[in-house]
């Protein structure tokens, strides 16, 4: 009895403290406090009606500049608003290794970006989520998200890992700042 009681008080603390608020920075809290119109940094998709932070490329696919709202927050959860729908995105820091709020820097802003300078080919790989050859590592980021951090070096290095799905991998190879590679299917 005295295992059973044990396992249960560590299975609700665990709870507790997954489901703990995340620390939002003033300006962050009021994002949500004043349901402010931010847009999307980068191209996101959905699975199964939620966002996975190692953005899968299942789904739906949520261009950059899409709006949305933030409506809470904590340190596995950022729920957002989308075309009136809730969506949450499951932030796993193992694989980003970044929390909560930080990606929500990443994702979400109060201006689109800019995508003027960008030539017509690149603009539009960069709308549908896709890689191309010759593209930069910024204009990638803005197709497909930051690669999941625990599978590469960082942004600085020179191959990039993503995920189709569960089971299908893909890499993206740069050199000089530009694609010059890219193994499987990004998108």
């Amino acid at each position: 009895m005295k295992k059973i009681i044990s396992l249960l008080t560590i299975t609700l603390a665990t709870l507790f403290i997954g489901c703990s608020s995340a620390k939002l920075a003033p300006a962050q809290q009021a994002l949500i406090d004043n349901q402010t119109l931010l847009y999307t940094q980068v191209d996101i998709w959905t699975e199964n009606g939620k966002i996975i932070s190692t953005n899968y490329a299942i789904d739906i696919h949520i261009p950059v500049n899409s709006e949305v709202k933030i409506l809470a927050v904590n340190a596995k959860i950022i729920t957002i608003e989308l075309n009136g729908e809730k969506i949450n995105y499951e932030v796993f820091t193992k694989y980003t290794k970044v929390d909560a709020t930080a990606m929500i820097s990443r994702l979400f802003a109060m201006k689109k970006v800019s995508l003027n300078a960008l030539s017509p080919a690149t603009k539009e790989n960069v709308l549908n989520g896709a890689v191309a050859m010759g593209m930069t590592k910024s204009t990638v980021l803005l197709s497909c998200v930051y690669p999941p951090f625990h599978a590469i070096q960082g942004i600085k290095s020179n191959k990039w890992k993503y995920w189709r799905n569960r089971w299908v991998t893909a890499y993206v190879t740069f050199k000089d700042d530009k694609v010059v590679k890219i193994d499987g299917a990004v998108s």
